[in-house]
């Protein structure tokens, strides 16, 4: 490799150069020459003289973490300089040169890509043993990661990489790195990866049911929610503010909102016209009561209109008025449960946009924007066309979304079949999604959503015993329920 050509890349990244990504803490590029790709990671200098003397370099905090992931045989990616008092457009900082590990692609986008396409990885085993194995040297060596997930998982020609050695730590693989692998593989792991990896990277002791670990990783995905930042626009317009959905880290096949991206913008020139609609009572009336207005119609985001539900709360109570100070409005409260849910992997219709009114500081009026979901509800849902197989997934699928509610400490009081909605899916079959989230509590009401939920079915016609034990099996799968109970 000729040093000169590198150098002289180095110093015009603008030109031989592309900007991969770009944190505020980080900018990683990547350079090409003769044919061999590196990538940057540049740090910019702290603005603080006392907070840089206090942290140290960064970027030299990397280089002697890929040094030691190299010592212990780990396969990561090779460290090749630490670049101290680099200037990048005019900014300063340190930067680590690494060599690329190309073509490649990260485990987080093969597991999304094969999980949109509704389709299962041929390697799954394989590619779940590695990663384990890694984790295992890890500990062998004496070291730990503090940010274990997928995204920092390289794939190259079926063998996986460790790539962000930053996290890299002296003080052996803890209990907590390991369990916030388990939670970033929550939903995508089957139950025999999670048993398989528990018994080779934890300690002794059954597998616990609960991951109390993964409350830290849910409150920084939540604490975004409200603000102004890569996931969410904070709006204001005509007395009104709230906040838009613009982009999720991961793309879910039941949202087709999941999997697009917006701009702030454009969610700045949509709310007037959505507005105007409503307020002109041109859209869609679904019901219409003294507690809520619920609407169906579209929004129009960069040229492409999206099929959406909109709700307006209204106080039906003289109460309400004075049990919502503290709590939220009940538009803020529908937006904060959602994506509580999606976080936790519980399926429901995806948030868009939550809009209030405020008036010398209390809500007078408030607008929630949800995608419509496509289907029958599953009280209405048709199930003679189902396949036997086809019926015995779907309630077995309901009954396993209100387990994995329970699993994460929540429940839902009022579960009944009119609050589901049923998309059939050609790759993976009947999936049901939650479309009223008000009911979802914290757990203390272990088994009521069941309950309710088979309260209601009974008013189904062809609702059947079998169909009420799939649900049950979904619900308590390893429970020794049989035919004749």
């Amino acid at each position: 490799m000729n040093a000169a050509l590198l150098e002289k890349a180095l110093g015009d990244l603008s030109q031989y150069g592309a900007l991969v990504k770009d944190y505020p803490y980080r900018k990683v590029w990547r350079v090409e020459v003769e044919g061999r790709a590196f990538y940057l990671k540049f740090y910019p200098q702290a603005p603080n003289r006392w907070r840089r003397l206090l942290r140290g370099s960064l970027a030299m905090r990397e280089f002697l973490r890929l040094q030691w992931l190299q010592k212990a045989k780990i396969p990561a990616a090779r460290a090749i300089s630490v670049l101290m008092g680099l200037s990048i457009n005019g900014q300063r900082g340190d930067a680590v040169l690494i060599e690329a590990i190309e073509p490649a692609r990260s485990l987080f986008e093969i597991v999304q890509d094969h999980d949109l396409a509704g389709e299962p990885i041929p390697n799954h085993r394989d590619l779940a043993m590695q990663v384990m194995d890694i984790v295992l040297r890890l500990g062998r060596a004496g070291l730990g990661h503090g940010d274990l997930h997928l995204g920092n998982f390289l794939v190259k020609d079926g063998t996986v990489y460790l790539i962000d050695a930053y996290p890299v730590h002296r003080r052996g693989m803890l209990l907590r790195d390991v369990m916030r692998l388990a939670n970033s593989v929550a939903g995508i792991a089957t139950r025999t990866d999670l048993v398989r990896g528990w018994r080779r990277l934890g300690p002794d002791g059954a597998m616990p049911q609960r991951n109390r670990f993964a409350r830290a990783v849910y409150r920084k995905l939540m604490s975004r929610i409200y603000g102004d930042n890569r996931y969410f626009a904070r709006l204001a317009a005509g007395g009104w503010t709230g906040v838009g959905f613009k982009k999720s880290v991961r793309k879910y096949r039941w949202s087709a909102i999941s999997q697009q991206t917006f701009e702030t913008r454009q969610w700045q020139e949509e709310w007037p016209r959505l507005l105007g609609l409503i307020e002109s009572d041109q859209l869609t009336v679904l019901k219409r009561s003294a507690s809520a207005d619920v609407l169906e119609g579209q929004v129009v985001l960069g040229g492409r209109p999206m099929d959406v539900i909109i709700k307006r709360p209204r106080r039906r109570y003289w109460y309400r008025y004075f049990n919502e100070l503290g709590r939220g409005s009940r538009a803020r409260r529908a937006w904060w449960k959602s994506w509580r849910l999606i976080y936790r992997g519980i399926p429901c219709a995806w948030p868009m946009l939550m809009m209030e009114k405020r008036t010398l500081g209390y809500v007078t009026d408030q607008i929630v924007v949800f995608e419509k979901v496509k289907g029958p509800t599953l009280g209405a849902i048709d199930l003679a066309p189902l396949s036997a197989g086809e019926r015995q997934t779907l309630f077995a699928r309901v009954g396993g979304l209100l387990r994995r509610l329970e699993a994460v400490g929540l429940y839902h009081w009022d579960a009944k079949s009119t609050n589901w909605m049923v998309q059939i899916d050609p790759a993976i079959g009947p999936f049901p999604l939650l479309i009223d989230v008000d009911g979802v509590r914290n757990n203390w009401g272990i088994g009521e959503g069941m309950r309710r939920l088979l309260l209601s079915m009974r008013q189904h016609g062809q609702y059947t015993p079998q169909d009420s034990l799939d649900l049950c099996r979904g619900y308590a799968p390893f429970s020794p329920v049989g035919e004749d109970e």
